[in-house]
Protein backbone atom coordinates (compact mmCIF):
# COMPACT_ATOMS: atom_id res chain seq x y z
CA UNK A 1 0.00 0.00 0.00
CA UNK A 2 2.80 2.25 0.72
CA UNK A 3 4.15 1.87 -2.84
CA UNK A 4 0.90 2.73 -4.55
CA UNK A 5 0.80 5.70 -2.60
CA UNK A 6 4.29 6.47 -3.76
CA UNK A 7 3.52 5.85 -7.51
CA UNK A 8 0.49 7.92 -7.39
CA UNK A 9 2.50 10.59 -5.87
CA UNK A 10 5.12 10.37 -8.69
CA UNK A 11 2.50 10.48 -11.44
CA UNK A 12 0.92 13.45 -9.95
CA UNK A 13 4.26 15.12 -9.71
CA UNK A 14 4.92 14.55 -13.48
CA UNK A 15 1.74 16.28 -14.71
CA UNK A 16 2.32 19.75 -16.13
CA UNK A 17 1.22 22.45 -13.74
CA UNK A 18 -1.65 24.77 -14.73
CA UNK A 19 -0.78 28.40 -14.87
CA UNK A 20 -2.13 30.22 -11.82
CA UNK A 21 -5.31 32.15 -12.30
CA UNK A 22 -4.91 35.91 -12.44
CA UNK A 23 -6.23 37.69 -9.41
CA UNK A 24 -8.33 40.79 -10.00
CA UNK A 25 -6.48 44.00 -9.31
CA UNK A 26 -7.31 45.51 -5.96
CA UNK A 27 -9.14 48.84 -6.21
CA UNK A 28 -7.07 51.89 -5.43
CA UNK A 29 -7.69 53.32 -1.96
CA UNK A 30 -8.96 56.88 -1.95
CA UNK A 31 -6.51 59.57 -0.83
CA UNK A 32 -6.71 60.22 2.95
CA UNK A 33 -6.55 63.84 4.19
CA UNK A 34 -4.73 64.14 7.54
CA UNK A 35 -6.84 65.97 10.21
CA UNK A 36 -5.61 69.49 10.88
CA UNK A 37 -4.76 70.24 14.58
CA UNK A 38 -7.11 72.59 16.41
CA UNK A 39 -5.36 75.93 16.91
CA UNK A 40 -4.23 76.58 20.51
CA UNK A 41 -4.85 80.34 20.27
CA UNK A 42 -7.60 82.42 18.73
CA UNK A 43 -8.22 86.12 18.19
CA UNK A 44 -10.40 87.49 20.99
CA UNK A 45 -13.45 89.18 19.54
CA UNK A 46 -15.57 90.15 22.63
CA UNK A 47 -15.29 90.30 26.44
CA UNK A 48 -18.50 90.41 28.50
CA UNK A 49 -18.85 91.06 32.25
CA UNK A 50 -22.02 89.99 34.08
CA UNK A 51 -23.00 90.32 37.75
CA UNK A 52 -21.28 93.66 38.43
CA UNK A 53 -23.34 96.04 40.58
CA UNK A 54 -20.86 98.36 42.31
CA UNK A 55 -17.60 98.23 40.41
CA UNK A 56 -17.71 99.82 36.92
CA UNK A 57 -17.66 97.31 34.07
CA UNK A 58 -14.90 99.19 32.24
CA UNK A 59 -12.71 98.98 35.34
CA UNK A 60 -13.32 95.23 35.59
CA UNK A 61 -12.45 94.83 31.89
CA UNK A 62 -9.13 96.63 32.47
CA UNK A 63 -8.44 94.48 35.50
CA UNK A 64 -8.71 91.26 33.44
CA UNK A 65 -5.62 92.27 31.42
CA UNK A 66 -7.27 91.00 28.21
CA UNK A 67 -7.62 93.04 25.02
CA UNK A 68 -9.94 92.53 22.08
CA UNK A 69 -8.30 91.21 18.84
CA UNK A 70 -5.29 89.81 20.69
CA UNK A 71 -4.51 86.10 20.35
CA UNK A 72 -5.66 84.22 23.45
CA UNK A 73 -5.91 80.73 24.90
CA UNK A 74 -7.77 79.12 27.78
CA UNK A 75 -4.70 79.73 29.93
CA UNK A 76 -5.12 83.47 29.31
CA UNK A 77 -8.72 83.30 30.59
CA UNK A 78 -7.56 81.52 33.74
CA UNK A 79 -4.91 84.18 34.29
CA UNK A 80 -7.58 86.85 33.89
CA UNK A 81 -9.65 85.14 36.62
CA UNK A 82 -6.61 85.21 38.89
CA UNK A 83 -6.07 88.92 38.22
CA UNK A 84 -9.67 89.66 39.17
CA UNK A 85 -9.33 87.52 42.29
CA UNK A 86 -6.22 89.44 43.30
CA UNK A 87 -8.15 92.73 43.28
CA UNK A 88 -10.01 91.57 46.41
CA UNK A 89 -13.33 92.86 45.07
CA UNK A 90 -15.12 89.57 44.35
CA UNK A 91 -16.50 86.59 46.24
CA UNK A 92 -16.61 84.31 43.17
CA UNK A 93 -15.51 84.53 39.52
CA UNK A 94 -16.22 82.10 36.67
CA UNK A 95 -15.87 82.25 32.89
CA UNK A 96 -17.10 80.57 29.73
CA UNK A 97 -15.90 80.91 26.15
CA UNK A 98 -17.33 79.98 22.73
CA UNK A 99 -16.37 80.29 19.08
CA UNK A 100 -17.47 83.38 17.22
CA UNK A 101 -16.70 82.70 13.59
CA UNK A 102 -12.93 82.21 13.44
CA UNK A 103 -12.48 84.06 16.77
CA UNK A 104 -13.51 83.56 20.38
CA UNK A 105 -15.87 85.31 22.81
CA UNK A 106 -15.46 85.13 26.60
CA UNK A 107 -17.87 85.97 29.41
CA UNK A 108 -16.85 86.51 33.05
CA UNK A 109 -19.53 86.04 35.71
CA UNK A 110 -18.61 87.89 38.92
CA UNK A 111 -20.13 88.14 42.39
CA UNK A 112 -18.89 91.19 44.26
CA UNK A 113 -17.93 91.26 47.93
CA UNK A 114 -21.12 91.81 49.92
CA UNK A 115 -19.90 94.31 52.54
CA UNK A 116 -18.53 97.41 50.83
CA UNK A 117 -18.00 100.80 52.45
CA UNK A 118 -17.25 104.37 51.35
CA UNK A 119 -13.70 105.65 51.90
CA UNK A 120 -12.58 108.35 54.34
CA UNK A 121 -9.25 109.78 55.52
CA UNK A 122 -8.08 111.23 58.83
CA UNK A 123 -4.88 113.04 59.89
CA UNK A 124 -3.00 112.24 56.67
CA UNK A 125 -2.23 115.95 56.06
CA UNK A 126 -2.99 115.68 52.34
CA UNK A 127 -6.19 116.85 50.59
CA UNK A 128 -8.73 114.05 50.21
CA UNK A 129 -9.06 114.73 46.47
CA UNK A 130 -5.34 114.14 45.95
CA UNK A 131 -5.48 110.85 47.86
CA UNK A 132 -8.50 109.68 45.86
CA UNK A 133 -6.68 110.38 42.58
CA UNK A 134 -3.61 108.49 43.75
CA UNK A 135 -5.68 105.46 44.76
CA UNK A 136 -7.61 105.47 41.49
CA UNK A 137 -4.31 105.29 39.61
CA UNK A 138 -2.67 102.66 41.82
CA UNK A 139 -5.45 100.32 43.00
CA UNK A 140 -7.47 98.25 40.49
CA UNK A 141 -11.24 98.71 40.93
CA UNK A 142 -10.80 101.42 43.56
CA UNK A 143 -14.05 103.26 44.32
CA UNK A 144 -16.76 104.14 44.85
CA UNK A 145 -16.82 101.59 47.69
CA UNK A 146 -14.25 99.15 49.04
CA UNK A 147 -14.11 96.07 51.32
CA UNK A 148 -12.97 96.44 54.92
CA UNK A 149 -10.56 93.51 54.71
CA UNK A 150 -8.70 91.47 52.11
CA UNK A 151 -6.47 92.23 49.15
CA UNK A 152 -8.04 95.54 48.13
CA UNK A 153 -7.81 97.01 51.63
CA UNK A 154 -4.15 95.97 51.76
CA UNK A 155 -3.47 97.53 48.36
CA UNK A 156 -5.06 100.80 49.45
CA UNK A 157 -2.81 100.91 52.52
CA UNK A 158 0.27 100.18 50.40
CA UNK A 159 -0.69 102.82 47.82
CA UNK A 160 -1.26 105.45 50.52
CA UNK A 161 2.06 104.65 52.17
CA UNK A 162 3.84 104.98 48.83
CA UNK A 163 2.11 108.29 48.09
CA UNK A 164 2.93 109.61 51.58
CA UNK A 165 6.61 108.77 51.29
CA UNK A 166 6.59 105.66 53.48
CA UNK A 167 4.44 106.97 56.33
CA UNK A 168 2.67 104.00 57.93
CA UNK A 169 -1.11 103.88 57.45
CA UNK A 170 -3.90 101.71 58.86
CA UNK A 171 -7.48 101.26 57.71
CA UNK A 172 -10.40 100.69 60.09
CA UNK A 173 -14.18 100.89 59.97
CA UNK A 174 -15.46 104.05 61.68
CA UNK A 175 -18.80 105.83 62.01
CA UNK A 176 -19.71 108.44 59.43
CA UNK A 177 -20.33 111.83 61.09
CA UNK A 178 -24.02 112.52 61.62
CA UNK A 179 -25.04 108.89 62.01
CA UNK A 180 -24.71 107.94 58.36
CA UNK A 181 -23.45 104.39 58.89
CA UNK A 182 -19.86 103.17 58.57
CA UNK A 183 -16.97 104.03 56.29
CA UNK A 184 -13.52 102.56 55.71
CA UNK A 185 -11.27 105.18 57.29
CA UNK A 186 -7.53 105.38 56.64
CA UNK A 187 -5.33 107.19 59.15
CA UNK A 188 -1.71 107.20 60.35
CA UNK A 189 -0.59 104.11 62.22
CA UNK A 190 1.04 106.12 65.00
CA UNK A 191 -1.08 106.81 68.07
CA UNK A 192 -3.07 110.07 67.83
CA UNK A 193 -2.51 112.89 70.33
CA UNK A 194 -4.93 113.32 73.20
CA UNK A 195 -7.52 116.08 73.37
CA UNK A 196 -6.66 118.62 76.06
CA UNK A 197 -9.30 121.26 75.37
CA UNK A 198 -12.45 121.65 73.23
CA UNK A 199 -13.89 125.03 72.29
CA UNK A 200 -17.25 125.61 70.56
CA UNK A 201 -18.16 128.55 68.38
CA UNK A 202 -21.17 129.66 66.34
CA UNK A 203 -24.02 128.43 68.53
CA UNK A 204 -27.01 130.70 69.20
CA UNK A 205 -29.54 128.31 70.74
CA UNK A 206 -27.01 127.26 73.39
CA UNK A 207 -24.12 129.20 74.87
CA UNK A 208 -20.69 128.10 73.67
CA UNK A 209 -19.35 128.10 77.22
CA UNK A 210 -22.19 125.80 78.37
CA UNK A 211 -21.40 123.37 75.57
CA UNK A 212 -17.74 123.43 76.53
CA UNK A 213 -18.57 122.59 80.14
CA UNK A 214 -20.98 119.81 79.15
CA UNK A 215 -18.44 118.22 76.80
CA UNK A 216 -15.36 118.47 79.03
CA UNK A 217 -15.68 115.11 80.78
CA UNK A 218 -16.57 113.26 77.57
CA UNK A 219 -13.74 114.55 75.39
CA UNK A 220 -10.70 115.62 77.41
CA UNK A 221 -8.05 112.88 77.48
CA UNK A 222 -9.58 111.01 74.54
CA UNK A 223 -7.23 110.36 71.57
CA UNK A 224 -8.02 112.82 68.80
CA UNK A 225 -9.56 110.87 65.94
CA UNK A 226 -12.01 112.87 63.86
CA UNK A 227 -14.60 110.10 63.56
CA UNK A 228 -14.40 109.42 67.31
CA UNK A 229 -14.90 113.10 68.10
CA UNK A 230 -17.98 113.16 65.85
CA UNK A 231 -19.34 110.14 67.73
CA UNK A 232 -18.86 111.92 71.07
CA UNK A 233 -20.56 115.05 69.75
CA UNK A 234 -23.48 113.04 68.39
CA UNK A 235 -24.04 111.24 71.70
CA UNK A 236 -23.38 114.14 74.09
CA UNK A 237 -24.06 117.46 72.33
CA UNK A 238 -26.48 116.73 69.47
CA UNK A 239 -29.32 115.80 71.89
CA UNK A 240 -28.99 119.23 73.52
CA UNK A 241 -29.63 120.91 70.18
CA UNK A 242 -32.48 118.52 69.39
CA UNK A 243 -34.14 119.66 72.61
CA UNK A 244 -34.19 123.09 70.93
CA UNK A 245 -35.64 121.76 67.67
CA UNK A 246 -32.30 122.02 65.81
CA UNK A 247 -32.54 118.72 63.97
CA UNK A 248 -30.01 119.61 61.27
CA UNK A 249 -27.16 120.74 63.53
CA UNK A 250 -23.69 120.09 62.09
CA UNK A 251 -20.28 120.10 63.73
CA UNK A 252 -17.01 120.97 61.99
CA UNK A 253 -14.80 121.09 60.12
CA UNK A 254 -12.61 120.92 63.20
CA UNK A 255 -9.59 123.13 63.71
CA UNK A 256 -6.74 121.49 65.58
CA UNK A 257 -3.65 123.01 67.13
CA UNK A 258 -0.98 121.66 69.44
CA UNK A 259 -1.28 122.19 73.16
CA UNK A 260 1.76 123.37 75.05
CA UNK A 261 0.91 122.17 78.52
CA UNK A 262 -0.09 119.43 78.76
CA UNK A 263 1.01 117.86 75.49
CA UNK A 264 -1.82 117.10 73.10
CA UNK A 265 -4.17 119.07 70.89
CA UNK A 266 -6.79 121.75 71.33
CA UNK A 267 -9.84 121.36 69.10
CA UNK A 268 -12.20 124.11 67.98
CA UNK A 269 -15.66 122.84 66.97
CA UNK A 270 -17.64 125.21 64.72
CA UNK A 271 -21.40 124.71 65.14
CA UNK A 272 -23.94 125.20 62.34
CA UNK A 273 -27.12 124.71 64.32
CA UNK A 274 -29.60 125.23 61.47
CA UNK A 275 -33.27 126.22 61.69
CA UNK A 276 -35.76 125.35 64.37
CA UNK A 277 -38.11 122.48 63.45
CA UNK A 278 -41.60 121.80 64.76
CA UNK A 279 -43.61 118.63 65.29
CA UNK A 280 -45.87 117.49 62.48
CA UNK A 281 -48.05 114.38 62.71
CA UNK A 282 -47.27 111.50 65.10
CA UNK A 283 -48.32 107.98 64.17
CA UNK A 284 -47.93 104.52 65.71
CA UNK A 285 -47.10 101.13 64.27
CA UNK A 286 -46.78 97.57 65.59
CA UNK A 287 -49.15 98.09 68.54
CA UNK A 288 -52.01 95.64 69.06
CA UNK A 289 -52.40 95.53 72.88
CA UNK A 290 -53.28 99.24 73.05
CA UNK A 291 -55.05 101.42 70.45
CA UNK A 292 -53.44 104.49 68.91
CA UNK A 293 -55.56 106.87 70.97
CA UNK A 294 -54.20 105.46 74.25
CA UNK A 295 -50.63 105.79 73.06
CA UNK A 296 -51.27 109.30 71.73
CA UNK A 297 -52.51 110.42 75.16
CA UNK A 298 -49.21 109.29 76.63
CA UNK A 299 -47.07 110.79 73.87
CA UNK A 300 -48.50 114.35 73.94
CA UNK A 301 -46.46 115.47 70.94
CA UNK A 302 -48.59 118.32 69.68
CA UNK A 303 -48.37 119.38 66.02
CA UNK A 304 -46.89 122.84 65.65
CA UNK A 305 -44.93 122.71 68.91
CA UNK A 306 -41.14 123.01 68.84
CA UNK A 307 -39.63 119.61 68.04
CA UNK A 308 -38.11 118.96 71.44
CA UNK A 309 -36.76 115.44 71.22
CA UNK A 310 -36.40 115.22 74.98
CA UNK A 311 -40.21 115.03 74.94
CA UNK A 312 -40.02 112.25 72.38
CA UNK A 313 -37.76 110.28 74.72
CA UNK A 314 -40.19 110.84 77.59
CA UNK A 315 -43.08 109.67 75.39
CA UNK A 316 -41.25 106.47 74.51
CA UNK A 317 -40.56 105.82 78.21
CA UNK A 318 -44.23 106.37 79.09
CA UNK A 319 -45.43 103.99 76.39
CA UNK A 320 -42.98 101.30 77.45
CA UNK A 321 -44.01 101.66 81.12
CA UNK A 322 -47.63 101.12 80.08
CA UNK A 323 -46.69 97.90 78.33
CA UNK A 324 -44.42 96.67 81.12
CA UNK A 325 -47.15 97.17 83.72
CA UNK A 326 -49.34 94.75 81.74
CA UNK A 327 -46.81 91.97 81.29
CA UNK A 328 -44.99 93.01 78.10
CA UNK A 329 -41.55 92.83 79.71
CA UNK A 330 -39.47 92.97 76.53
CA UNK A 331 -41.25 95.83 74.76
CA UNK A 332 -39.08 98.09 72.60
CA UNK A 333 -40.08 101.31 70.88
CA UNK A 334 -38.15 102.91 68.04
CA UNK A 335 -38.65 106.41 66.62
CA UNK A 336 -38.75 106.98 62.88
CA UNK A 337 -38.34 110.56 61.64
CA UNK A 338 -39.49 112.07 58.40
CA UNK A 339 -37.99 115.55 58.22
CA UNK A 340 -39.49 118.11 55.86
CA UNK A 341 -36.76 120.71 55.32
CA UNK A 342 -39.04 122.98 53.32
CA UNK A 343 -41.78 123.13 55.95
CA UNK A 344 -39.28 122.90 58.82
CA UNK A 345 -41.33 120.13 60.38
CA UNK A 346 -40.81 116.51 61.39
CA UNK A 347 -43.38 113.73 61.27
CA UNK A 348 -42.85 110.81 63.65
CA UNK A 349 -43.76 107.14 63.73
CA UNK A 350 -43.38 105.41 67.11
CA UNK A 351 -42.92 101.75 66.18
CA UNK A 352 -43.67 99.33 69.02
CA UNK A 353 -42.25 95.82 69.23
CA UNK A 354 -44.52 94.40 71.93
CA UNK A 355 -42.97 90.97 72.44
CA UNK A 356 -44.83 88.33 74.45
CA UNK A 357 -47.05 88.96 77.45
CA UNK A 358 -45.77 87.38 80.68
CA UNK A 359 -47.87 86.29 83.66
CA UNK A 360 -47.08 85.87 87.34
CA UNK A 361 -46.59 82.29 88.57
CA UNK A 362 -44.94 81.94 92.02
CA UNK A 363 -43.66 84.01 94.95
CA UNK A 364 -40.94 82.74 97.29
CA UNK A 365 -40.04 84.61 100.51
CA UNK A 366 -36.69 83.96 102.23
CA UNK A 367 -34.88 85.22 105.30
CA UNK A 368 -37.85 85.54 107.70
CA UNK A 369 -39.94 83.03 109.68
CA UNK A 370 -43.00 81.30 108.31
CA UNK A 371 -45.50 83.65 109.93
CA UNK A 372 -43.77 86.78 108.67
CA UNK A 373 -43.48 85.23 105.19
CA UNK A 374 -47.22 84.54 105.20
CA UNK A 375 -47.90 88.17 106.07
CA UNK A 376 -45.75 89.28 103.14
CA UNK A 377 -47.59 86.97 100.75
CA UNK A 378 -50.96 88.36 101.90
CA UNK A 379 -49.82 91.86 101.02
CA UNK A 380 -48.45 90.82 97.59
CA UNK A 381 -50.86 92.29 95.06
CA UNK A 382 -50.44 90.17 91.90
CA UNK A 383 -52.37 86.92 91.67
CA UNK A 384 -51.16 83.80 89.88
CA UNK A 385 -51.99 84.02 86.18
CA UNK A 386 -52.30 87.80 86.08
CA UNK A 387 -50.09 89.89 83.75
CA UNK A 388 -46.83 90.59 85.58
CA UNK A 389 -45.91 94.21 86.23
CA UNK A 390 -42.14 94.40 85.82
CA UNK A 391 -41.85 97.36 88.21
CA UNK A 392 -44.06 95.88 90.93
CA UNK A 393 -41.45 93.96 93.04
CA UNK A 394 -39.36 97.08 93.58
CA UNK A 395 -42.43 99.18 94.39
CA UNK A 396 -43.70 96.50 96.79
CA UNK A 397 -40.42 96.27 98.70
CA UNK A 398 -40.14 100.04 98.97
CA UNK A 399 -43.58 100.16 100.55
CA UNK A 400 -42.64 97.50 103.09
CA UNK A 401 -39.46 99.39 103.93
CA UNK A 402 -41.20 102.77 104.23
CA UNK A 403 -43.91 101.32 106.46
CA UNK A 404 -41.27 99.68 108.72
CA UNK A 405 -43.16 96.40 108.57
CA UNK A 406 -40.20 94.56 110.13
CA UNK A 407 -37.64 95.69 112.68
CA UNK A 408 -33.89 95.35 112.33
CA UNK A 409 -33.79 94.71 108.57
CA UNK A 410 -30.52 95.52 106.83
CA UNK A 411 -31.95 95.23 103.33
CA UNK A 412 -34.53 93.51 101.16
CA UNK A 413 -33.65 92.27 97.68
CA UNK A 414 -35.60 90.57 94.95
CA UNK A 415 -34.87 88.36 91.98
CA UNK A 416 -37.13 87.83 88.97
CA UNK A 417 -36.83 84.61 86.96
CA UNK A 418 -38.49 84.51 83.54
CA UNK A 419 -39.61 81.28 81.91
CA UNK A 420 -39.46 82.20 78.22
CA UNK A 421 -41.13 79.02 77.05
CA UNK A 422 -44.14 79.28 79.37
CA UNK A 423 -44.14 83.13 79.39
CA UNK A 424 -44.23 82.90 83.20
CA UNK A 425 -42.48 84.86 85.96
CA UNK A 426 -41.27 83.63 89.35
CA UNK A 427 -40.30 86.14 92.05
CA UNK A 428 -37.99 85.63 95.02
CA UNK A 429 -37.89 88.15 97.93
CA UNK A 430 -34.92 87.97 100.29
CA UNK A 431 -35.00 89.68 103.71
CA UNK A 432 -31.63 90.24 105.38
CA UNK A 433 -31.53 91.03 109.10
CA UNK A 434 -29.10 93.45 110.67
CA UNK A 435 -26.04 91.93 112.27
CA UNK A 436 -26.22 92.00 116.09
CA UNK A 437 -24.24 94.81 117.62
CA UNK A 438 -21.26 93.69 119.71
CA UNK A 439 -21.72 94.07 123.47
CA UNK A 440 -19.59 96.58 125.26
CA UNK A 441 -17.08 95.06 127.61
CA UNK A 442 -17.52 95.88 131.26
CA UNK A 443 -14.85 98.23 132.65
Amino acid sequence: MTCWILIAAVLLAQRPAKPPAKRPAAPKAPAVTEPQPTPARWPLRTITITGAKVFPVQAILRATGLKVEEMVSVADFKQAVQRLTDTGGFETISFRYEPLGKAMAVTFQVQEVVDLYPVGFERLDVPDAELMRALTERVPLFGPQVPATGAMAQRIVQALEAHLGGRKVVGRLASIPGGGGLRMTFRPAEAPPSITFVKFEGSKALRDVDLQGAFYQAAVGVPYVESRLHELLDSNIRPKFEEKGRLRVRFGPFRVEESKAPAGVQVTVPVAEGDEFRFGETGFAGNSAFPNKDLARLARLEPGEMANFALVGQSVASIERLYQRTGFLHVKTSVERKVDDEKKSVNLVLRVEEGGQYRFRTLEVKGIDINAAAAVRRRWGIQRGQPFDGAYPETFLKRIHDEAMFDRLAKITHRVTIDEQEKAVDVELVFVAEAPKPRKKAP
